[in-house]
C-alpha cells in the first residue's frame, strides 16, 4: 500500500467502521461474531491486501463505535420522561464548575434504585446545590446522596444543548442532582488528582490576589488552568460573537504557546535526548495540570512527536502528524469523537495545514507594497481564515451562531489573547518559584487582556450574526466557507477578481432562494410536556401538552429563544401548569395568545400523528 499518506486511508476506513456501527447499532454479540468472520476472511482467505485492511480496519472502527454504546440506556432513552430517584454512594472524580449557587461535578459510584434490579455501577454528571456554601468539593471525596438521575435529551431545536452528546463525551451515563441537605460526606482520599486540583486551585488563588478585576482574573485561570466557569455569561456571549471564542479555552494554541517557551528555555542542552525527555515531562505536565483538554492533548501528541522528530534530525509531515494524532486518540479513546473541543481542533488545525499557505500567497499578493506590516496582516488573516472555514458548520450547529466579522476580530484580539497567554504563563511560572517581579507579568497580562475585552465589546456590539432557522444557518455557513474558500486560494490578484465576479453572482442566486420550510412540524419531547409545534409563514402554533403533575415547574429557556428568534406570531395553546407556566414566563420577552385545549383533543391529536409519547398520564387518573 504506497501512500504520501497511508494514514489518511487508515483513518477514512475506522471512521466508515465507526458509521457503519452507528447505523446498525448492533449489540455486543453481533460485534463478536462480525470480529470473528473478518478476522478469519483476512488470515484464511484469498482476498487482495487493500480489501483485507479495510476489513480490519473497518472493524477496528465498529469495535470502537460498540464502546460509546456502554453510555446508552435504550430502556429509558425510549421515555422521555426519564428521571429516577435513587441513593448515589460515589467518589468525586472531576469539579467541572463551582459558582454561588452550585457545584458541578463528575463522580463514579453506585446507585441504589428501584428502576435497576440490582446496584447498578456508573458514572454521573452531579449537580450539587449548596447556596450557603456548606461544602468544599474537590476529587478523591466519598459521598452518600439522595439524587434525582436523569438521562440526556438529544438536541431537537438549534437552541437545545444537546445533553446525551455532552454525557457521552465525559463517559457518564447521568446526570445526577441533589441539595446539600441530602449530601453526606464519608471520606475525603488523597489521590494524584487530588494534587492537580489544589496546584490548581492555588494558581487560581495567586491570579485573583494579583489582579483585581474579577472578571480578567477569570480570563487569566482560563488561560493557565483551563477553568472558564468563573468568566461572566456577557464576556463569553462577546467572544461567541465575534468568532474568538476559542481564545478564552486551554487550546493547541496555548499548548504551541508553552511549547515555543519550553524550546527556547531549553536550547543551550547539548543532548538531544535531554531536550526530549525535558520538553516532553514539561508539555505533558501542563496539559495535565490545565485540566487535560482533548485540543490540549491533541496539541501536546503533536508537539511531542513533532520534538521527537526534529531533535532526531527528521523532518516532521504535519499531515502524517496530524492523521497519527487523530488515529492515536481515537482508539485510545472512542468517546473522544463526541467532543467538540477535539473535533473543533482537529477541523481547525487542519484547516491550518492544508489552507495556510495558499491563502497567505493570495492575501500578500492583493497588498501593492509588501512589508513587515503587510506580511503579518496577511499571515494573520491567513491563520484565522484557514482555521474557520473547515470549522463553521461546527459552530453554526454546535453554538448556533455564524460571525462576519472573525477576520477583523482576529486580527486584533489573537496577538493580544496570545500575548496576555504568554504573560499569563510567566506570572504562574514565576511566582511558583518565588521572584518578586513575577507580579509584573500578571499587570501586563492584565493589560492586554483589558484591551481585548474592549475591543471585543465593541466588535461583538456592531456584529451582525445570523439567527434564522437551524437548515438556513448550516447552510449559510457551508456556502460561505466554500466562496471563501474559492475566493482566497486565487494565487493571483487576477484570479481573484475573476473569483469576486463569479461569487458574487452566485451568492445573488442563493441569497435569492427560499431556504426556509414555511409548512413544518416538530414533536419536542421534554421531561414534563411534550410540545407539537405546527409552523407557516407567518405563525407559529405549539401545542402543549402536560406529561404529569409536578410540584416544581421547569421552565423550556431553548423553546423560548427558539420562538423569539423565529420573529412569528405565537399562538399557544395550553392543556395545564406546565403550559401556563411556560406563558406566564414567555410574556417576559414578547407578546403571546393562548387558547386551553381539552385532554380528548390531545389525545386525537396524538392518534393522528402516531405519537403515544404526545400525552402520557395514567388512563385511570384521567
Amino acid at each position: 500500500m504506497k501512500s504520501r499518506h497511508p494514514l489518511l486511508k487508515l483513518l477514512i476506513y475506522i471512521l466508515g467502521g465507526y458509521l457503519v456501527g452507528y447505523i446498525i447499532s448492533p449489540d455486543i454479540y453481533l460485534v463478536i461474531t462480525f470480529s470473528v468472520i473478518a478476522l478469519l476472511s483476512s488470515l484464511f482467505t484469498s482476498l487482495s491486501t487493500n480489501i483485507k485492511y479495510l476489513i480490519l480496519a473497518s472493524l477496528i472502527g465498529l469495535n470502537l463505535y460498540s464502546n460509546t454504546e456502554l453510555y446508552h440506556f435504550k430502556s429509558l432513552d425510549n421515555h422521555i420522561s426519564n428521571s429516577f430517584e435513587g441513593l448515589y454512594d460515589g467518589e468525586i472524580q472531576e469539579v467541572i464548575s463551582i459558582n454561588n449557587k452550585y457545584k458541578r461535578f463528575i463522580a463514579t459510584g453506585i446507585i441504589y434504585s428501584s428502576i435497576f434490579k440490582k446496584p447498578h455501577e456508573c458514572k454521573s454528571i452531579v449537580t450539587l446545590f449548596d447556596k450557603e456554601n456548606n461544602i468544599e468539593v474537590k476529587p478523591g471525596l466519598e459521598f452518600v446522596t439522595n439524587s434525582i438521575f436523569k438521562v440526556g435529551t438529544p438536541k431537537i431545536l438549534k437552541e437545545d444543548f444537546n445533553e446525551k452528546s455532552y454525557l457521552i463525551s465525559n463517559k457518564s451515563h447521568f446526570y445526577a442532582t441533589t441539595n446539600s441537605n441530602k449530601f453526606s460526606i464519608q471520606n475525603d482520599n488523597y489521590k494524584i488528582s487530588t494534587l492537580l486540583y489544589n496546584i490548581r486551585s492555588e494558581i487560581k488563588h495567586k491570579i485573583h490576589k494579583n489582579i483585581p478585576d474579577s472578571n480578567i482574573a477569570n480570563v487569566v485561570i482560563a488561560l493557565t488552568t483551563g477553568d472558564k466557569s468563573g468568566i461572566d455569561k456577557t464576556t463569553k456571549e462577546s467572544f461567541s460573537l465575534t468568532g474568538t471564542a476559542h481564545v478564552l479555552a486551554i487550546s493547541g494554541l496555548h499548548v504551541g504557546i508553552f511549547s515555543l517557551i519550553i524550546f527556547t528555555l531549553i536550547g543551550f542542552f547539548k543532548s538531544r535526548k535531554k531536550k526530549f525527555i525535558i520538553f516532553s515531562l514539561l508539555i505533558w505536565f501542563f496539559v495535565i495540570v490545565t485540566g487535560g483538554h482533548p485540543s490540549a492533548i491533541r496539541a501536546a501528541i503533536m508537539a511531542t512527536l513533532t520534538a521527537f522528530l526534529i531533535y532526531y534530525g527528521k523532518i516532521p509531515n504535519p499531515i502524517n502528524i496530524l492523521l497519527f494524532t487523530a488515529i492515536f486518540y481515537i482508539v485510545l479513546d472512542p468517546i473522544i469523537i463526541y467532543s467538540v473541543s477535539f473535533q473543533l481542533s482537529i477541523f481547525a488545525i487542519s484547516g491550518i495545514i492544508l489552507f495556510y499557505k495558499p491563502i497567505y500567497l493570495t492575501l500578500k499578493k492583493l497588498f501593492y507594497f509588501e512589508n513587515l506590516l503587510s506580511r503579518f496582516v496577511a499571515s494573520s488573516f491567513a491563520i484565522s481564515f484557514a482555521a474557520t472555514i473547515p470549522t463553521a458548520i461546527l459552530t453554526s450547529y454546535y453554538f448556533n451562531s455564524f460571525s462576519i466579522i472573525f477576520p477583523i476580530a482576529n486580527l486584533l484580539i489573537l496577538p493580544l489573547m496570545t500575548f496576555a497567554s504568554f504573560q499569563s504563563i510567566f506570572f504562574v511560572i514565576f511566582s511558583s518559584l518565588g521572584f518578586p517581579t513575577a507580579e509584573l507579568f500578571a499587570k501586563t497580562a492584565y493589560l492586554a487582556i483589558d484591551i481585548s475585552l474592549d475591543i471585543n465589546t465593541y466588535l461583538s456590539n456592531v456584529s451582525q450574526v445570523i439567527q434564522l432557522n437551524i437548515s438556513d444557518l448550516n447552510i449559510i455557513s457551508i456556502i460561505s466557507s466554500i466562496i471563501l474558500l474559492y475566493l482566497l486560494t486565487a494565487m493571483s490578484v487576477r484570479k481573484f477578481l475573476y473569483r469576486v465576479v463569479i461569487s458574487s453572482i452566485a451568492l445573488f442566486l442563493i441569497y435569492n432562494h427560499e431556504f426556509t420550510n414555511y409548512k413544518s412540524l416538530t414533536i419536542l419531547p421534554r421531561e414534563q410536556v411534550t410540545s407539537l409545534l405546527v409552523e407557516d409563514k407567518n405563525t407559529i402554533y405549539v401545542l402543549m401538552a402536560d406529561r404529569k403533575k409536578y410540584d416544581y415547574l421547569q421552565y423550556d429557556h431553548a423553546l423560548t429563544k427558539y420562538l423569539i428568534n423565529r420573529n412569528k406570531t405565537i399562538k399557544l395553546l395550553k392543556s395545564g401548569n406546565v403550559s401556563i407556566n411556560f406563558e406566564d414566563n414567555y410574556l417576559n420577552y414578547d407578546k403571546i395568545s393562548s387558547n386551553f385545549i381539552s385532554i380528548d383533543q390531545i389525545n386525537d391529536i396524538s392518534k393522528w400523528l402516531n405519537y403515544d409519547l404526545l400525552y402520557r398520564i395514567d388512563k385511570n387518573n384521567d
